[in-house]
Order: C-alpha cells, then structure tokens, then sequence
C-alpha cells in the first residue's frame, strides 16, 4: 500500500514538474513573441522614415532635371540625376515590399513561420540588394561629373579634372568608412534570427520533454 501510495505521489509530482516546464516554455515563447513585435514596430518607424527621405530625394531630382538650378548646358549632364530619380524610385518599390512582410499582425500568427518568412525575404533579396547599392553608388560617385563642362570652360582641363575628382574621391572615402562601420548591415536580419534561434531550441526542449513523458 505504501509503495503504491509512493508510486501515485511520485506520479503527481512527475505531473507537476511537466506542468510547470510547458508553462514556461510558454512564457517564454512569448517572451519571444513580445520581443519581436517590438522590433517589428520599430521597423515600421523607420520604414517610414526611409520613405519620406526618398520622396525627399525624388522631389530634389525632379526639381534638378525641370528646373535646371544649376544652369546645365548639355543633356547628358543630367543623366546622372536621371538614373539616380530611377535609382529612388526602385528603391522605394523595394522598400515597400519589406513594409509589406512585416506589416502583418503577430497576435494569432506562429512567430516561428513569421520569422522564418522574413528571413527567407531577406536572404532572397541579399544579392538584389548587393549590385543595386553597387550601381547606386557608381551613378551618385558619377555625379560630379555634370559640373565638369563649365569648369572646363572656367579652369581649363587639368584644374577641372583636379577640381572634379576631390569630391569623387570625398564620396568615394565616406562611402568606404560608413561601410567599415558598419553603416549597411541589417541588424534587425541578425535579431530576427536569433529570436528564430531561439523559437527552434524551444521548440526542440519542448519536443524531447514530450518523448520523455511518452
């Protein structure tokens, strides 16, 4: 009688340890949850913002190209505000589709699916993202090159050329430091994926406390 006695405590007390495993589990399961939902906020701010630089930028190289501020003579000296207007625009259509992969509610979604989606996105535009930013910069370091037509008349051909290549070789060197700072990394990708880190090796304890029970 004790030792069934024992063997029922025991039992209960097996019971009570899984009980309180799953509800942690779960707490922090949600704590994950939680957790990215914030970033996912955060993202959206600065989406956001993203946008209104950009309609910023494209309002600037409107206004070059209809307004000709800078007294251009020649049309291929627009052509790179021309390209740089496509650029924008490419890059505001881009921009709206990562708006529109984490403009989804949390609430009732599986974060795991939710996490695992925004990375496969993010993986899938990695390349895209790579030779776009490439081209971008190669037009704007192109840039100073529509102002060299009246310095050539001004200065002559070797001050021009001088006068030319400081701001290309300024750019060239901001855009190289912002790089080694890491200007251009995704850190919320990297955040994204640990919390995905984290989900799977809940999910796997959870997996392994239930072949145990069984």
């Amino acid at each position: 009688m004790e030792l069934e006695e024992l063997k029922t405590t025991w039992g209960r007390y097996d019971k009570k340890i899984l009980s309180t495993q799953s509800i942690t589990q779960k707490i922090i399961e949600s704590m994950i949850k939680e957790r990215s939902l914030s970033r996912v906020e955060r993202l959206k701010k600065q989406y956001f913002g993203f946008f209104m630089l950009l309609i910023v930028e494209a309002g600037f190289m409107l206004a070059i190209l209809f307004g000709n501020p800078f007294d251009f003579k020649y049309q291929i000296q627009f052509l790179p505000f021309l390209l740089l207007l496509m650029g924008i625009i490419v890059a505001f259509i881009n921009l709206m589709q990562y708006y529109e992969k984490i403009n989804t509610s949390l609430i009732d979604k599986n974060i795991g699916t939710f996490l695992h989606g925004i990375l496969e996105f993010y993986e899938k535009n990695k390349t895209y993202e790579k030779w776009f930013g490439i081209i971008l910069f190669s037009i704007g370091f192109l840039v100073p090159l529509s102002f060299l037509p009246p310095k050539l008349e001004k200065y002559g051909i070797q001050k021009a050329l001088l006068d030319t290549a400081i701001p290309m070789l300024i750019s060239l060197g901001l855009y190289f430091l912002a790089f080694k700072l890491g200007a251009f990394k995704k850190r919320h990708k990297e955040n994204f994926k640990s919390d995905l880190e984290e989900f799977n090796e809940l999910k796997s304890m959870s997996s392994e406390l239930n072949e145990s029970e069984i």
